[in-house]
Formats: C-alpha cells, sequence, structure tokens
C-alpha cells in the first residue's frame, strides 16, 4: 500500500493530520517532501531528477516586469528597434550577401 498523507512536525514527532487505518506498531518507510515538492506533477518531478542528475540543464528563470511600460518607454523602445529597418530588409541583404 503506497499512500501520501499529509503531517505535521512536532516536539520532534511527525503527526499525521487525518486518522491513518494501520494496525499498532505497523512499521513503515517515509520520504519527507516539502509540501511544493508533493505538488508536482509526475511530469515536473522527473524533471526535476534529471536536472539534479545533470542530465539536463534548468532553464533560466524568466524575469517579469514589476509594473508595464509607459506610453513613453514603449515609444523609445520601439525607436530603438526600428532604427535598423524592417527585419525582412535585413535577411533579404543577408541572403544576398552569401
Amino acid at each position: 500500500m503506497n499512500n501520501s498523507i499529509a503531517v505535521i512536525y512536532e516536539k520532534g514527532v511527525l503527526r499525521p493530520l487525518q486518522p491513518l487505518n494501520l494496525p499498532e506498531q505497523a512499521r513503515l518507510e517515509i520520504q519527507i517532501m516539502p509540501p511544493q515538492e508533493a505538488q508536482l506533477t509526475e511530469t515536473e518531478q522527473a524533471y526535476r531528477v534529471l536536472v539534479e542528475a545533470g542530465l539536463i540543464q534548468s532553464p533560466l528563470p524568466l524575469i517579469h516586469a514589476t509594473e508595464p511600460l509607459t506610453a513613453e518607454e514603449r515609444s523609445l523602445a520601439a525607436s530603438a528597434y526600428g532604427q535598423a529597418g524592417a527585419l525582412s530588409t535585413l535577411i533579404i541583404a543577408e541572403r544576398d550577401e552569401v
């Protein structure tokens, strides 16, 4: 029987948060997992194991802006990106060089 249950650690003892249907003095093996790991899907758990084993690399975390850009900031970004010209023009020019 394999079950996953929630427990709380109090005064050096793990206490189940719900009653267990076990005989007295039953011996069990436990695996300690923080709650966030217990909520991972099977795919996420497999991914974590592969990263920890060094078989794959974890991507860098995404950096999210704390506030959206203002209209002025968007305009500055658009003009900075637009200075090089249209991307299609750059691609065509690069193909002509080859």
